[in-house]
């Protein structure tokens, strides 16, 4: 007589037990795990997308931006609606082909996102981050909806977030989206299919008739707290999917903080792989971790350029914490041992209100630097981590109500878990996001503070460019680096003084620009902090940058914290060139917040030898700002030339962008047209050093 495994999984003998089963115990784990990690990554690129498409509703004002934002993630429920009716699905437990003809859908979309632009490219980025949105919240509502499914849904999430981050480090974070290179294509067209890879989740059967052990059976019920994925989202858009964020928070170089990242997620994904069923005192505490740790990864890094080594690795330990207690919470999120109730409308709602969960975390956040909230905005992270911590945990089952938690079904004979960890073929998983981020560690980590230049400018004529960036958005809905790039190219400066550089930053795209142009233009890069640690000011530099100084200036009636960086440069024959790079605050009725933004600069930085400033000062000729400098003694490299305009570049009415120095002589002085990539032009000047 032979053993083999019945229909529900259960060890069976004699003549009228079913044949033995020839699948391995995880059989459809790995594609199921793989839908949702692909899905992940897509919808996670489409959040970050929305960022700069949301940047453009802006200029409308911030209540249409934020109606635009609400209106379009709460848009993920009408996508569960149309998914659910479309595959006749009546329970609200979406089928197999339910979320496979929503990712062929979401494919096609990004596909087609790809090749287009302007208001074309804003629209259909909308309509994609609802779609993407939506179609991942069927795919956990699949997955989780059976034994063993809620370990299988969280790490799918884990895993996306993983190969996220792996494939922002090989890209420098700039996203595939906004690359019309082949490059670009390629990575497009791979996102685009890889979810369709799980296609075979379609042929999911109730009957067993493949003995497989049940291995294969669909989804029967649906995570009560479905919506609680959005918060998940939230956090990893802005933090554990954002090596850009994590860079900036600790001073480490970009491919290190990836790697960080990457190896947190592995480790967490290892986890989820074994059977172990946690105790409540790991439970409580992955939700207690989970907290203190977006807390911490938010408020301890200082102003300063660089932070303090221990700041730097408490940040790290940190961000490693939240990811492993983000593991623990995401099983627990998605339990069904109290399933819930059945209907289309149902899930729907749950899909809707975790497309909010995702937008209304950063939303709120970025908000905050033009209607300051009442409270710090880090506050809004921490309430996110903390709402999703404590759907993490477990409840008392009513009387009566059959416990059909994935942890105890992982102790059912002949459960997932009953296969050990090292031997499933699941964990090959965890490999792609590691292979992404060691490819892309050697280029994300090629600049560094004054290395691989010389001491000293190549002349005594130096040629100076300052750029307000506006975080990397151009006009026409899009994030160009390589156009930024090809035009400082073209001017081929020595120093450039850049303002509104983001590091991470939601409303840009969570591009890392500091790094990216260093290396692509092979300068050294110094960055201050503004706003927050994702996006201040910088200066690029051919040589040397030495005696680099973060100054926080007076935030007086906000609504945003700005600053000046400054920092020493050389010319050939060893001649001190002080360079400051500023950015005042912006609102019309703010020039005494600027005035007194530009005393306390000036004491900060008294002149003592050959100066230049170079900035947004947010005021044109003859207003109070510049007349202050001049007054000063500070002289206009632009003095003399009223077509000198510099906003808003696509049609100039103003200057509000400025050069100006003491004890140098100006050679020349322009700005520059050619680009688009900002809502700035650049203005070009060059100067000698007596």
């Amino acid at each position: 007589m032979s053993t083999g495994t019945t229909s529900s999984g259960t060890p069976g003998t004699g003549t009228g037990s079913p044949a033995p089963t020839t699948r391995p115990p995880d059989d459809g784990t790995p594609t199921r795990v793989w839908l949702v990690a692909a899905l992940t990554v897509a919808t996670l690129a489409l959040v970050r997308a929305s960022g700069p498409l949301l940047d453009h509703a802006f200029d409308a004002g911030v209540v249409t931006a934020s109606v635009t934002a609400v209106v379009t993630y709460a848009g993920a429920g009408v996508v569960a609606a149309l998914l659910l009716v479309a595959t006749r699905v009546r329970d609200g437990v979406p089928s197999g082909r339910t979320v496979v003809l929503g990712a062929a859908v979401l494919g096609a979309l990004r596909l087609v996102l790809q090749g287009t632009d302007g208001a074309v490219r804003y629209g259909l980025g909308l309509a994609s981050v609802a779609w993407a949105c939506g179609v991942l919240m069927l795919a956990v509502a699949f997955v989780a909806g059976r034994p063993s499914g809620p370990r299988q849904a969280a790490l799918g999430l884990l895993l996306g977030s993983a190969l996220s981050v792996g494939l922002q480090v090989m890209l420098g974070t700039w996203d595939a989206l906004w690359r019309s290179s082949p490059l670009g294509w390629l990575v497009a067209g791979v996102v685009a299919v890889a979810p369709l890879a799980a296609f075979r989740v379609a042929q999911d059967r109730g009957d067993d008739a493949a003995g497989t052990g049940g291995a294969r059976e669909p989804a029967t019920v649906r995570p009560r707290r479905l919506w609680a994925v959005g918060p998940f989202l939230a956090i990893a858009a802005m933090i554990t999917a954002n090596p850009a964020f994590v860079a900036s928070q600790t001073s480490v170089a970009l491919g290190w903080a990836g790697l960080v990242l990457v190896g947190a997620h592995v480790v967490g994904g290892w986890l989820l792989l074994r059977p172990d069923r946690w105790p409540s005192a790991v439970r409580v505490g992955g939700a207690g971790l989970v907290v203190v740790a977006v807390a911490l990864v938010l408020l301890l890094p200082a102003r300063a350029v660089r932070i303090p080594a221990w700041s730097s690795a408490a940040v790290l330990v940190a961000v490693v914490g939240l990811v492993l207690g983000l593991a623990v919470v995401l099983v627990g999120t998605l339990s069904v041992r109290r399933p819930a109730p059945p209907g289309t409308w149902r899930t729907a709602g749950a899909a809707a209100l975790a497309g909010l969960g995702a937008i209304g975390p950063l939303l709120l956040y970025m908000v905050d630097y033009d209607v300051p909230l009442p409270v710090d905005n880090a506050a809004v992270p921490v309430l996110a981590a903390a709402v999703l911590a404590l759907t993490g945990l477990h409840h008392r089952l009513p009387a009566g109500v059959a416990d059909v938690d994935a942890d105890r079904a992982d102790d059912a004979p002949g459960g997932d878990g009953r296969q050990p960890a090292r031997v499933r073929a699941i964990r090959l998983l965890l490999v792609p996001a590691a292979a992404l981020a060691l490819l892309g560690l050697t280029p994300s980590t090629t600049w560094t503070h004054g290395a691989d230049v010389p001491p000293r400018a190549a002349g005594d004529q130096l040629t100076v460019l300052s750029w307000n960036l506006h975080h990397g958005v151009a006009p026409a809905v899009g994030v160009d680096l390589e156009e930024i790039a090809t035009t400082i190219v073209a001017a081929d400066p020595d120093v450039v003084l850049l303002q509104e550089v983001q590091r991470g930053w939601v409303l840009g795209g969570g591009t890392d620009m500091a790094t990216w142009l260093a290396r692509r233009l092979g300068m050294t890069v110094e960055v201050a902090p503004a706003a927050d640690r994702q996006l201040g000011n910088a200066i690029l530099s051919r040589s040397a940058l030495t005696g680099v100084v973060a100054h926080a200036l007076p935030y007086g009636a906000g609504p945003q914290e700005r600053s000046a960086l400054s920092a020493t440069v050389r010319t050939s024959d060893g001649t001190a060139l002080r360079v400051t790079s500023v950015h005042l605050q912006h609102r019309a009725e703010n020039t005494p917040t600027r005035l007194d933004q530009l005393a306390a600069l000036l004491t900060a930085e008294p002149v003592t030898g050959p100066s230049l400033l170079g900035g947004d000062l947010n005021a044109a000729p003859g207003q109070p700002e510049p007349s202050l400098l001049t007054d000063a003694g500070w002289t206009d490299a632009l003095a003399g030339d009223p077509g000198a305009l510099t906003s808003p570049a696509a049609d100039p009415r103003t200057r509000i962008d400025w050069v100006l120095g003491r004890q140098v002589t100006f050679a020349h002085a322009d700005v520059l047209t050619s680009s688009q990539a900002s809502d700035h032009l650049p203005v070009l000047v060059r100067l000698t050093v007596p």
